[in-house]
């Protein structure tokens, strides 16, 4: 066995040795630029024979305000507070809430009282248990920090309580049927705070989780350093092998001030991985030294139609426009691997958004069409009809952020495919002050304008004219309006997608919007690290505990 072994490592070794020269070879004969992006020649070079414990995983950040999720303004600790924290319930791929700290609930047949159900054997890192009056202290934290980025997810709550060790139970001001999925913050200690003054207290830069990382040092400017847990309760056997989880057993979080980039510490190898920004992407497409990880964001970029506009007020313009608009054209010419096309903001390829379900497939022919059932006459390559009794040319304006280049080339590529049925558009670029202003005072036609989705697959911010924060269109439609407040009391998912169905077709036909893509997000990994690398919106780091970094 020991021989086959030392036969198999000397087999790879040749391997990598003949990858290697192949892969020097195919670069430019430049002695100044050898080694520029790759990491072959690194000290960390090992040969993987499969998961190991111990090594450790370097991690970027900018200098943070707090080690506290819950009053941080830093988005890295924001998102490495999954390694020490662990919430109610979390996200999976679909956008479904799974169980976590919280291994089961119900609501009321009224939709307002929600009771959890907390797992058992459940341990602080200093292993103290974990009980309901921690959930009822989180949830106090938040609403008493004025900047918590939480706060939108506790809203909603009137009343809160722990009924026993492990029940706790909220009651809601109005009915909403996507509670479980805002239960995602992390939950902090009630003990560890006890006698402190929550917002200023030393022991939010120590912070004490119940994941699978704890709190090591933290030393300001430099680092912060975190080590496995290995009485996690979920710290079991691997079922693959005999190794307990998770296999790294140190992460070193290293602090950078902003004279050094993300990217320059990963060039350097100071750091194993990093979201990356789009416009740094192709420095890394077809690189063998790293791994490059795509996923969908949460940025929507759509189109907003003004209703009352005389023009945009006749359904068959705005639906001969959604015909005309070929986003799968614009993704691969202007964003390609950047994007995803989606006719509304709900994630693409969640169990309430299936993208092979196209309602307007590009068909010029069918746009055309639409415009001239409707009376309008095409003249000189310009479509025209009589409204009001006055004979109308089909020219639109459509405002755009003058300071967003990628908005602005889609734009002109928007405006050429709308010349191609007789609709003339104009691009009117604009600081974002004056676009707001003219939005405000509904003085547009058009608008190119995007927002972020949160965790909730709740669309009325866009579609409600009860409730429609962002309803700048000036939509309404009693239809939809009922579709939107049943949903938000309907408990099961079958009945829920089936309106979310009739919702979708009612919202196509009307075509307030037009939904164009999400963008993209990426996340690069050093050759050192070793696991599934599968990121998603809701957990960039997913099955972190199963990753390791390779030993001879």
């Amino acid at each position: 066995m020991r021989t086959k072994k030392l036969f198999l490592i000397l087999a790879v070794c040749i391997s990598i040795l003949f990858t290697s020269c192949s892969y020097l070879n195919l670069g430019e004969n430049d002695d100044s630029k050898d080694n520029e992006y790759n990491f072959l020649d690194s000290e960390d070079d090992v040969i993987d024979i499969g998961p190991v414990r111990g090594g450790v995983l370097k991690l970027y950040s900018t200098n943070p305000d707090t080690l506290n999720p819950i009053l941080t303004n830093n988005k890295y600790v924001r998102d490495y507070s999954a390694f020490v924290f662990e919430s109610l319930v979390t996200l999976d791929r679909s956008q479904k809430a799974v169980p976590t700290l919280a291994k089961s609930w119900e609501v009321s047949d009224d939709g307002l009282t929600w009771t959890f159900h907390l797992e058992e054997n459940v341990f602080w890192h200093d292993n103290m248990p974990f009980t309901a009056e921690d959930v009822e202290f989180t949830i106090n934290a938040i609403i008493s920090s004025p900047n918590s980025s939480y706060k939108p997810n506790v809203s909603n709550i009137t009343m809160f309580s722990a009924i026993d060790r492990k029940t706790f139970r909220i009651v809601l001001k109005n009915p909403n049927s996507f509670t479980a999925e805002l239960m995602t913050f992390p939950i902090l200690p009630k003990h560890y705070f006890e006698g402190e003054e929550f917002a200023s207290s030393p022991k939010n830069n120590s912070p004490m989780g119940t994941g699978p990382y704890k709190f090591a040092e933290y030393s300001p400017g430099q680092y912060v350093k975190l080590k496995s847990n290995e009485n996690w309760w979920k710290g079991e056997q691997d079922n693959n092998n005999d190794l307990k989880i998770p296999y790294i057993q140190e992460i070193e979080i290293r602090l950078y001030d902003k004279t050094k980039s993300g990217t320059d510490a990963f060039q350097g190898g100071d750091v194993d991985l990093l979201t990356i920004d789009r416009s740094l992407w192709s420095k890394y497409n077809g690189r063998t030294d790293i791994t490059m990880k795509k996923y969908t964001s949460n940025e929507f970029e759509y189109i907003a139609f003004n209703m009352s506009n005389k023009i945009l007020k006749l359904p068959e313009v705005r639906q001969a426009i959604a015909y005309a608009v070929d986003k799968t054209r614009i993704i691969s010419n202007l964003l390609p691997g950047e994007a995803v096309a989606s006719d509304l903001p709900l994630i693409p390829d969640t169990w309430l958004n299936d993208t092979n379900a196209v309602f307007y497939s590009p068909d010029k022919e069918k746009a055309r069409k639409l415009l001239e059932d409707g009376g309008w006459k095409e003249s000189n390559g310009l479509m025209y009809k009589r409204i009001n009794g006055v004979n109308t040319a089909l020219k639109l304006e459509m405002l755009v952020n003058e300071d967003n280049s990628t908005r602005l080339k889609v734009a002109e590529e928007i405006k050429n495919q709308l010349k191609e049925i007789g609709i003339e558009l104009t691009i009117n670029k604009l600081k974002w002050d004056e676009e707001m202003k003219r939005i405000e005072r509904k003085r547009f036609d058009m608008v190119f304008i995007g927002c972020q989705i949160t965790s909730v697959p709740d669309i009325s911010f866009l579609y409600s004219s009860e409730s429609g924060q962002l309803n700048i269109s000036g939509y309404k439609n009693e239809e939809v309006d009922e579709y939107l407040r049943k949903i938000t009391m309907e408990k099961n998912d079958d009945v829920k997608k089936s309106y979310y169905s009739k919702l979708k077709e009612l919202i196509n036909q009307d075509v307030p919007y037009l939904g164009l893509y999400f963008y993209n997000e990426a996340v690069v990994y050093s050759k050192r690290i070793k696991g599934e690398f599968n990121p998603y919106l809701w957990n960039k780091y997913f099955d972190f505990v199963r990753w390791y970094t390779p030993m001879i």
